[in-house]
């Protein structure tokens, strides 16, 4: 019967104390990554569930602006100068895009219901360009939209020659309801042309 010389034991030692320390720095890693805040989702308001009516009297939703990069503008079509200005500037960048257009969903969104009506707005956009998509609905409607986009939009005046204040400026944003960025009328034409081709580039 032989017996084991106090090097194997030693080594073996070693290599059970070697395992113990490597198992508990695993466990203290794990429990450290456990106690992080987990990183937020970055949020989509685009992709928040919606329900308005086009121009030809359809119903859509969220659903159908998502899988194709989009551009919002929100105004209403008694608008003196805003809203057409923004809608000529969205329709020479459907022009300057060329082919390029059809990876573009540009969108019109009247803050307006109680005037504007689905015929009404599809002359009006389609004056601009008839690929511009409009949409409209009852106010609770457009709440639900516009709020978390932080999208203003108020009544000012009574009678027929009301007015309505609303957020300037269109909105941009990606295929999956991120926001982008905006345009703005006082950017040179090649800016913008130059903002809408990095995000359908994306």
């Amino acid at each position: 019967m032989t017996t084991s010389s106090p090097a194997v034991f030693k080594l073996i030692r070693r290599t059970a104390w070697l395992l113990i320390a490597i198992l508990a720095a695993f466990l203290a890693v794990t429990w450290y990554q456990s106690r992080q805040p987990q990183a937020a989702a970055e949020p989509k308001p685009y992709a928040t569930p919606f329900e308005l009516t086009n121009q030809d009297g359809k119903t859509m939703t969220e659903k159908d602006f998502l899988g194709k990069p989009t551009a919002w503008f929100y105004g209403f079509t008694n608008c003196p100068d805003i809203c057409p200005t923004a809608l000529t500037e969205m329709a020479q960048v459907l022009s300057d895009l060329g082919p390029d257009a059809d990876k573009l969903t540009v969108v019109f969104v009247s803050v307006d219901p109680a005037r504007d009506k689905p015929a009404l707005l599809k002359d009006y956009t389609g004056y601009f360009d008839p690929r511009i998509v409009a949409l409209t609905g009852t106010d609770p409607q457009l709440q639900t939209m516009t709020k978390p986009r932080y999208v203003f939009y108020k009544k000012v005046g009574e009678g027929d020659s009301y007015e309505m204040e609303h957020t300037a400026g269109v909105q941009l944003a990606t295929a999956d309801g991120r926001f982008f960025g905006t345009l703005d009328s006082h950017e040179p034409p090649e800016t913008r042309l130059q903002k809408v081709r990095r995000l359908i580039g994306e």
